[in-house]
């Protein structure tokens, strides 16, 4: 093999123009490299006291870069039954390129798939909603990627589960002050995918705030065309004086029609000692271009006094 990696992989990513949601580049010698990527952006009003890329609220609309996504993955086979895999990708936000995962590890074509590095937490994946930004009152993890990750997969088609481990140290930043411990368990059976994620982690930074996290979720996809979600969750914070929990409901379905997907979901955020909780109500259409490209259009209220309706339109294409 004379052929480098890199000779072979500018032709692939020209070639990209297939349904795939990634491009083999090398499959050689028990070798296998794969790459991936994502480029998104929107125009978007975004609704008051959420999150923008200043930190501020009530803003006119704008343009936004929402998301730049390059990866590659390479996969070892060590055995017949064993491979060594490796990691990388970089996210491009905000006028900056962050390398957010690095990592190594194995996978088994029967226990499942260990690995160790800067990665996302199992949280990540945590969520029922259909909505592309305008989901303010939903659940949301506190802490979804880390450097010093130790995580386990498994899932054999009907039953998943995961455990996680973000180890603290002396490190220069805040995320190496931080113990996070976590696990998901879920099952799929006829049309319902069920599941539960846990969430512990303890700041070791000089602060002694504790976070306890869950959520229950559940999927039914018996009736043709149609997608239907629940959740429930709390958080629970503790900062060594006072104690809050916040709970969260979550309820979204969607339709599709050809290359038409329609949803709608409804958010419930209730905190400990608040007098009233917070409804959170969202709708969009998407429409598929290609496998690979989308575009889409979202609109989104909340009954938060300080809360405004706000609402997002833009593309996404991938590889």
């Amino acid at each position: 093999m004379k052929k480098t990696i890199l000779a072979m992989a500018v032709p692939a990513l020209l070639a990209a123009g297939s349904a795939s949601a990634s491009i083999n580049l090398y499959d050689a010698e028990g070798v296998k490299v794969d790459a991936s990527g994502a480029a998104e952006v929107q125009y978007i009003q975004y609704i008051s006291n959420t999150s923008d890329a200043t930190g501020t609220g009530n803003q006119d609309g704008q343009w936004r870069l929402d998301d730049g996504d390059f990866s590659v993955n390479t996969e070892v086979a060590v055995s017949e039954d064993l491979a060594a895999i490796g990691h990388f990708a970089f996210k491009f936000e905000d006028s900056t390129t962050e390398n957010d995962e690095l990592y190594v590890g194995f996978k088994g074509s029967d226990w499942g798939q260990v690995t160790f590095g800067r990665q996302l937490m199992l949280m990540d994946d945590a969520g029922i909603t259909k909505d592309y930004e305008l989901a303010v009152n939903s659940f949301g993890a506190e802490y979804t990627e880390a450097d010093q990750v130790a995580k386990y997969v498994y899932d054999n088609g009907s039953l998943y589960a995961g455990l996680a481990f973000n180890d603290a140290s002396d490190g220069a930043s805040a995320d190496d002050e931080r113990e996070v411990y976590e696990g998901r368990l879920g099952y799929r059976f006829a049309d319902v995918d069920a599941r539960v994620y846990y969430q512990k982690s303890e700041e070791n930074g000089g602060s002694d705030l504790e976070r306890d996290e869950y959520n229950f979720e559940i999927e039914y996809a018996g009736i043709e065309n149609v997608g239907i979600a629940a959740s429930y969750g709390r958080t629970s914070e503790d900062n060594g004086t006072t104690d809050t929990d916040t709970d969260y409901i979550s309820l979204a379905a969607d339709y599709t029609m050809g290359k038409t997907t329609y949803a709608i979901g409804f958010d419930n955020k209730d905190v400990e000692g608040d007098n009233d909780d917070v409804n959170g109500y969202y709708a969009n259409v998407s429409y598929a271009l290609h496998s690979n490209a989308k575009v889409y259009a979202e609109i989104g209220d909340s009954d938060d006094d300080q809360q405004d309706w706000g609402y997002v339109a833009g593309m996404e294409v991938k590889f």
